[in-house]
């Protein structure tokens, strides 16, 4: 769903490679429950930052738990696959 409402935003707001949707509050929901696994934090306890996107639906965001900050990131190729890991300095 997440690759259908990026695509769809993508489609209706530019024909540019890459799109922030930072402001995009139903994004960053679902950013939350894909980073919860990897992060260890339950759902609202992740803060969503630097959502970028690409046209092929790819795409990666921040997530911070903790005081920790993870470099999350999804991939376009087949069933979309998301993997994070705390980011370096």
């Amino acid at each position: 769903m997440l690759r259908s409402i990026v695509l769809l935003s993508i489609v209706l707001t530019t024909g540019c490679a890459a799109l922030t949707l930072s402001n995009s509050e139903l994004v960053a929901n679902q950013l939350q429950i894909r980073s919860a696994g990897f992060t260890g934090c339950a759902v609202d306890r992740n803060q969503i930052t630097s959502i970028t996107t690409n046209l092929d639906g790819s795409g990666t965001w921040n997530a911070t738990c903790k005081d920790k900050v993870y470099l999350c990131s999804q991939g376009s190729s087949g069933a979309p696959t998301y993997s994070c890991a705390v980011a370096v300095n």
